[in-house]
């Protein structure tokens, strides 16, 4: 890779940076190209050799965020028996999961709250709802009753997940990835309820 290439690399990634802390600061309808290139340190004639507008500049970073956000779910546990799902490679892939959730920990928790048009909690509630219809039995092979069953589970599943993520980062200083981890497979070995009893019966 070339030094134009890594300059702009930079340059694109002081937009993403100055637009995620421009959200966090003010409503996305206050901010202005002015205010965005002044925090990524560049000049409007740069912002515009990339972008056509701040909304061309949100709507392709947000794009890309959900895009990364799929690729690095991992729901191939979705097909597991509920005694094997403590099995090693599961473990693994839920640790994988949440090792890139809390990586981007700070711009999810900007993301969720920031005053867009779009409700980003709810798109990455929809990718692992996607997601995990699609890693079930495939759609030709169910009946319609399975296919309803099937859109509620993912449905609640992901809900779930996501409220425990929320959860997480709520109580992110004396709350570790591993007992997250535990939270959710355990709620997929016992159940919901079982593990909501245990979690609270500890000392």
């Amino acid at each position: 890779m070339g030094k134009s290439d890594l300059r702009i690399i930079k340059t694109l990634r002081q937009i993403d940076v100055s637009l995620l802390e421009n959200l966090a600061a003010c409503p996305f309808r206050k901010i202005t190209i002015s205010m965005i290139c002044d925090r990524a340190m560049i000049n409007r004639s740069t912002f515009y050799k990339y972008y056509l507008d701040k909304y061309d500049l949100l709507d392709k970073y947000l794009n890309r965020t959900m895009e990364e956000f799929r690729q690095h779910i991992n729901v191939e546990f979705i097909n597991a028996e509920p005694s094997r799902i403590h099995d090693i490679c599961y473990i693994n892939n839920f640790d994988a999961t949440l090792e890139f959730i809390e990586k981007n920990k700070d711009k999810y928790e900007i993301l969720w709250t920031a005053s867009t048009d779009r409700r980003i909690y709810d798109e990455m509630t929809g990718i692992i709802r996607d997601s995990i219809i699609t890693a079930m039995k495939s759609s030709s092979e169910q009946t319609p009753h399975q296919k309803k069953c099937a859109s509620l589970y993912a449905f609640i599943f992901a809900s779930n997940m996501m409220s425990l993520i929320q959860w997480w980062f709520q109580y992110y200083t004396t709350v570790t990835r591993q007992e997250v981890e535990t939270i959710m497979t355990d709620n997929m070995h016992f159940g919901l309820f079982k593990t909501f009893k245990n979690q609270t019966e500890k000392s």
